[in-house]
């Protein structure tokens, strides 16, 4: 199992506050793995500084990121 450092982990709840992104989308991005994160008890941390470089490579992939086929060969 791969071990890392999270070193700036919050409650999702203020992960929300501080980006453009509902708690229920947060939670989705942590399942997913798409952020980096944990689970501790019945209770989501969310790696703030994943969350907001996701936030940054959407914003600058622009109308891309709606793309279904990006990440697809």
């Amino acid at each position: 199992m791969e071990e890392y450092f999270l070193a700036n982990l919050v409650l999702i709840a203020q992960a929300a506050q501080e980006s453009s992104y509902t708690t229920a989308h947060i939670r989705l991005l942590l399942r997913n793995g798409t952020i980096q994160g944990e689970k501790v008890g019945g209770i989501w941390l969310a790696d703030l500084d994943s969350l907001k470089q996701y936030e940054e490579e959407m914003e600058n992939l622009g109308p891309q990121r709606y793309d279904p086929t990006k990440g697809k060969t």
